[in-house]
């Protein structure tokens, strides 16, 4: 289960039109605009194309490829080997905001200057795809690979946070024209909440540490307590990015889907380890406390389901909230009987059940994201990415 993004579009940029100078470099500057020019193309084929059968891989193919060509013109204005003659202006469609009268594809584009602007959009725009692909991976889940599959889509994911995060920490400071109005995209808190601070997690890390557990689940031989205090810790870094990105105030709003995904997200995933818990109740023969957590698990499931009854479209979360509900209704149904005939332990109340939920654990540690190398200008001294070594085609899982 992941976040499933509307990728943005873009308009023209040409680099010949905006530097003053290319000199030894007209063929590369040429091939740059062409590159840019090849990434427009795909982000406005693709909203043509039924969700099913959208090829998130060629677009991360054809961002892969613009963006060597995007570091050597950051690293050759910033070294001087290039200088703009008039100011670098690109726009970009906002797909994280609410707009009150544009959505969708005909939400206006946002003009911003500066070739950091374009960066911002351009990773994000990445990281985006990586997201998207995660969930095509996932469609591939068949019992003989599940493993591999889940190793990939958690992989597609960790990329996904890694590039967000580098987005807030390495980019969007050194965006000299960060003025008002501005997409919320380009706002740190933002892509900080959709990727991981280290020591504390975030939405796309949380969403692999969700898939890392399924993996898990398919060996059997995980406790059914660990994968509750798992779950608890995918609630936890959806219950931070939520917090963070509710707190983001500006001229846009963040979009309310998004908000709707991660406060859903808060809920199922403790109810999932709610429902683990009540599993390893039973399993130490504390059959009062299982029918107690799943009765809780249940009241949860409800709760996603009926909030998605409101004008904020139903989310992924709330559907696989209906399937887990039958699940575990089976469930509250055996152990009550158990109980009622066998067992008769009484159920402890919320407040005492809640002291018995653990601390969260997490499972996995987030990849570092790096800028592959200029291909054309200054090459010892990566002004883009002053200490990182090559990163084109790293984001290549399969």
């Amino acid at each position: 289960m992941s976040y499933t993004y509307s990728l943005p579009t873009t308009g023209t940029l040409s680099f010949v039109d905006v530097l003053e100078d290319v000199g030894p470099y007209s063929s590369e500057i040429s091939d740059t605009t062409a590159q840019r020019g090849r990434v427009r193309t795909v982000l406005k084929s693709l909203k043509k194309e039924a969700a099913d059968a959208r090829d998130y891989r060629n677009i991360m193919n054809t961002l892969e490829e613009y963006l060597p060509y995007l570091v050597s013109v950051i690293n050759c204005l910033g070294t001087g080997a290039l200088c703009l003659k008039k100011d670098l202006e690109t726009s970009w469609r906002s797909t994280l905001s609410d707009h009150i009268i544009h959505t969708g594809s005909n939400a206006p584009r946002i003009v911003g200057s500066d070739i950091h602007y374009e960066l911002i959009f351009v990773l994000m725009t990445y990281a985006y795809s990586c997201s998207n692909q995660s969930q095509d991976i996932l469609r591939m889940v068949v019992p003989e690979n599940a493993a591999t599959v889940y190793n990939k889509a958690a992989d597609a994911l960790n990329t996904a946070a890694s590039i967000f995060h580098y987005v807030a920490y390495e980019v969007i400071p050194k965006w000299p024209n960060a003025s008002e109005p501005r997409p919320v995209e380009t706002m740190k808190d933002l892509p900080v909440a959709l990727s991981k601070q280290w020591g504390r997690g975030r939405m796309a890390l949380a969403d692999a540490q969700a898939i890392a557990i399924n993996k898990a689940l398919l060996s059997g031989n995980i406790s059914k307590a660990l994968v509750a205090k798992l779950y608890i810790g995918v609630a936890g870094q959806y219950e931070m990015a939520h917090g963070l990105i509710s707190s983001i105030s500006g001229a846009q709003e963040v979009s309310s889907d998004l908000k709707k995904y991660l406060f859903d997200g808060v809920q199922f995933y403790k109810a999932m380890a709610k429902k683990y818990l009540a599993l390893d109740a039973n399993d130490n023969q504390k059959l009062g406390e299982a029918v107690g957590f799943l009765r809780e698990c249940k009241t949860d499931l409800r709760a996603i389901q009926h909030g998605s009854l409101s004008k904020v479209r139903k989310s992924a979360v709330a559907s696989r909230a209906v399937k887990e509900e039958e699940t575990v209704s089976e469930l509250l149904q055996k152990f009550s009987m158990l109980n009622d005939t066998v067992g008769y332990q009484p159920v402890p109340s919320r407040q005492d059940l809640q002291r018995m939920i653990p601390s969260g654990r997490g499972v996995l540690e987030m990849k570092r994201f790096q800028l592959p190398l200029p291909c054309f200008g200054p090459t010892n001294h990566n002004v883009a990415d002053s200490d990182s070594p090559s990163y084109a085609r790293s984001g290549a899982y399969y």
